[in-house]
C-alpha cells in the first residue's frame, strides 16, 4: 500500500485513511473541508459521537449519522427533513449493514445536488461485530454509491488492529489511502498473492486471474437504496 497525501487527491474520491485507534487524525479535516463541500456527513459510532453542531453556526449542511447508539430513537423517513443545515440520522444495530447502508444512500439521495464530503468513523466499528468479508462487499457497495454522486469519502482504519492481509485487500477499494503521520510504519507489506487469495475468497471467487479480481472492485452503475438493501440483505 502506497500512501498519498491528501494535496495530491484531485476529489472526488474514495480514500482509505489509516491511523492508529488512539491517534486523532490531523489529515481528516484536510479530506472534509478543503473542497468548497456545501454539505458534510459524519458516519459515527456510539462510542465515538460527536457533537451536535448549533445550526446557526453551520455553512452549508451538516449530517450526523450514529450507529449503535440505542439512546436516539429511529425516526421515519418523513420526519427527516433534509432541507435544514443539521439533519441527525441513527441505526440501532451495528451489525444491520442492509440499514447502514441505506442511511448513507438517504443523504446521497437527497443530497445529490450538494458538493458532499463523508467522513466514516471507523471501519474497525464493524468488524468488532462482523466478518470481513461482509465488511469488505458492504464497503464496495457504499463506495459505489458515493462515487454515484461525485462525493470525496474517507474512511477511518487502524492497521494495527488486523491482519496485513485484512488492510491491503481492503485498500483494493480505495482510490487513494492516506496515512495520519506516525502510522507509515503500520502500513501492511502482504504480498499481492495473499491479497488476491483474500479477495478471490470474499468475492466468491473461483478464478484469480486479473480479470476476476478487477471486476470484483470495479466502480459500477449508481446502485439505489434498494438495491443496496438487497445486496447487504443477505
Amino acid at each position: 500500500m502506497e500512501p498519498a497525501t491528501p494535496s495530491v487527491i484531485d476529489p472526488p474520491a474514495n480514500v482509505l485513511l489509516v491511523h492508529e485507534k488512539h491517534c486523532e487524525p490531523a489529515v481528516c479535516p484536510d479530506l472534509c473541508h478543503d473542497t468548497g463541500a456545501t454539505a458534510d456527513l459524519r458516519v459515527s459510532f456510539a462510542d465515538n459521537r460527536p457533537d451536535r453542531p448549533d445550526p446557526d453556526e453551520v455553512t452549508g449542511k451538516v449530517g450526523l449519522l450514529t450507529v449503535g447508539d440505542v439512546l436516539i430513537e429511529d425516526a421515519a423517513e418523513s420526519a427527516r427533513d433534509f432541507d435544514q443545515r443539521v439533519v441527525v440520522d441513527a441505526v440501532r444495530d451495528p451489525t444491520d449493514l442492509s440499514a447502514i447502508g441505506v442511511a448513507v444512500s438517504r443523504f446521497c439521495k437527497h443530497w445529490s445536488d450538494e458538493r458532499l464530503t463523508v467522513c466514516f468513523d471507523s471501519l474497525d466499528a464493524l468488524l468488532r461485530s462482523t466478518p470481513p468479508k461482509d465488511v469488505f462487499q458492504f464497503v464496495h457497495v457504499l463506495t459505489n454509491r458515493l462515487s454515484s454522486v461525485d462525493a470525496y469519502a474517507h474512511f477511518h482504519f487502524d492497521p494495527t488492529r488486523h491482519d496485513d492481509r485484512v488492510v491491503s485487500t481492503f485498500g483494493e477499494i480505495f482510490d487513494a489511502v492516506v496515512a495520519e503521520a506516525g502510522s507509515e510504519d503500520s502500513l501492511p507489506e502482504a504480498t499481492d498473492e495473499d491479497v488476491a487469495e483474500l479477495l478471490a475468497a470474499w468475492t466468491d471467487g473461483t478464478d484469480d486471474s486479473d480479470s476476476e479480481l478487477e471486476f470484483a472492485v470495479e466502480p459500477s452503475t449508481e446502485a439505489t437504496d434498494e438495491d443496496i438493501a438487497r445486496i447487504l440483505g443477505n
